[in-house]
């Protein structure tokens, strides 16, 4: 997407224009320069319905907002603090000329490289109900029934975006990929919810029911895909879905709520829909659900107590059912008799996520990956659980490719070495590294599909065989 540099260079130029506007003899005389902060800040406004959200632009947005307010506040004090300007070095203009570099250069940097439309070549797209559904094929094979079935839940965030090179990728390893999502546009409160949930679920319990509720909604999503599956539809009105893969290998595979939806109802809500599911695939899925939440005991008021003690412990029983309630462990955890692949952080690996139950007690709070190691270790059938150096919470999907400067910030613990031959010959090797990220998730999936396969005592075909990446830590259960 380099063609953003256009606009966001003209922005850089206007906002450098102002700055050193006090210290350009010809400049200072030009008033109309003072609004070019406003103009920037407009402008960056304006790149959102061409591009969508940037996140790497809002230094440079929240800069050019402070310079238009300054800027504002000068023009209501009168013309003559507008139009004057104190004698200083040029010294001065260091500082602001640091922060729009470091601003713009964040802009610029962070840029994706690559075009982020979606892929149209070999998938098939068509809406039900209230949800779009993309399916992945490869249009050379000339016998797609054998093809396994992967069915993909993708992240609650930007949604089918961010899987659709990781979908392309699992397709070339010899899967046909249906991805499916709600249809809507992005809601802020949404996201913040999710957010919320994510960094208090295992904490707090408002937070917490935020999450249990992503969960929900993703159960109701599943119903609905086993039952649309089940009709056998048409695509594009000619071939039907199970003309396109087999019917006996499907998979499911699902992202944050997604895969803990999967997780969830895989004990009590049986994925059969006239389909037969070999593996479940659970991406950075927190379990919500399995928290439980501290139950606070209220007092009952003796029979022979006073007015004041019948207030006192009255006041204090009602204090302890507004008081907001902690999280004190995990319960309820599933067997889960499928296979299942379990794709998280390397940061899962820290001792405070697979703290026994005698530690957790003297621990202010569970891990965050306190449920899934213990679902893991509870798993009946076969169970691997997947970490890569490196990978943070957003890695296993198109996030790094969209959007860079997120998962650079949200990175894992460790030095990342899923692409160490990118990472020794690029210059700018900051993000390069994670260019691979899909490409090496579809690796892992489908290494874990080879395996159910010959564990079943059948021939993995057609799928690709491919090597795990370096970097890969994995913990099997059998």
């Amino acid at each position: 997407m380099p063609e953003i540099w256009i606009p966001l260079g003209l922005i850089c130029f206007f906002l450098f224009l102002h700055i050193i506007r006090p210290y350009v003899k010809k400049l200072k005389v030009i008033d109309g320069l003072a609004w070019l902060p406003l103009l920037a800040f407009l402008s960056i406004i304006a790149l959102i319905p061409a591009y969508g959200f940037r996140p790497e632009t809002v230094p440079l947005l929240l800069y050019s907002m402070v310079l238009a307010v300054i800027t504002f506040f000068k023009h209501i004090n009168g013309d003559i603090k507008f139009r004057s300007f104190r004698k200083r070095k040029f010294a001065f203009v260091l500082l602001p000329l640091t922060l729009l570099v470091a601003a713009g250069g964040t802009a610029f940097y962070f840029t994706p490289q690559k075009n982020l439309s979606l892929s149209t070549q070999g998938v098939h797209t068509l809406e039900a109900d209230d949800y779009q559904i993309r399916i992945y094929v490869n249009e050379n094979d000339r016998m797609p029934p054998r093809r396994p079935l992967l069915v993909i839940l993708p992240p609650e965030i930007d949604s089918l975006p961010v899987i659709d090179e990781t979908a392309g990728a699992l397709r070339d390893l010899g899967f046909t990929v249906l991805a499916f999502a709600g249809n809507g546009r992005i809601n802020p409160m949404k996201t913040m919810r999710l957010v919320s949930a994510f960094v208090s679920g295992n904490s707090t319990s408002a937070a917490n029911r935020k999450g249990r509720a992503f969960e929900e909604k993703r159960k109701d999503d599943l119903r609905f895909i086993l039952a649309w599956m089940e009709q056998n539809p048409a695509i594009d009105g000619t071939v039907q879905l199970f003309n396109l893969a087999s019917r006996d290998a499907v998979f499911f595979m699902g992202y944050d709520a997604g895969g803990s939806a999967l997780v969830l109802s895989e004990s009590y809500f049986p994925l059969t829909a006239g389909i037969k599911v070999r593996g479940l695939v659970a991406v950075e899925s927190p379990l919500w659900s399995l928290y439980a939440e501290e139950v606070n005991l209220i007092p009952e008021i003796p029979v022979n107590a006073s007015w004041f003690q019948s207030v006192k412990i009255g006041i204090y029983g009602w204090y302890l059912e507004i008081k907001p309630k902690k999280i004190t462990g995990v319960a309820g955890i599933p067997a889960l008799s499928r296979p299942a692949l379990f794709l998280v952080s390397d940061r899962s690996r820290e001792p405070m996520n697979r703290g026994t139950a005698q530690k957790l007690r003297s621990e202010k709070r569970p891990g965050r990956y306190k449920a899934l190691h213990e679902c893991f270790a509870s798993a009946k059938g076969q169970a691997v659980l997947v970490s890569a150096d490196g990978a943070g919470p957003l890695d296993y999907s198109d996030f790094p490719l969209r959007y860079p400067i997120v998962t650079t910030i949200l990175r894992g613990r460790s030095t990342p070495v899923w692409n160490a031959a990118a990472w020794n010959s690029m210059a700018w090797n900051t993000v390069v590294w994670k260019t691979m990220a899909p490409y090496h998730t579809a690796a892992i999936v489908a290494n874990f599909a080879e395996s159910v396969f010959i564990a079943d005592g059948e021939e993995p075909v057609p799928l690709v065989r491919v090597s795990l990446p370096a970097g890969i830590q994995r913990e099997i259960k059998k």
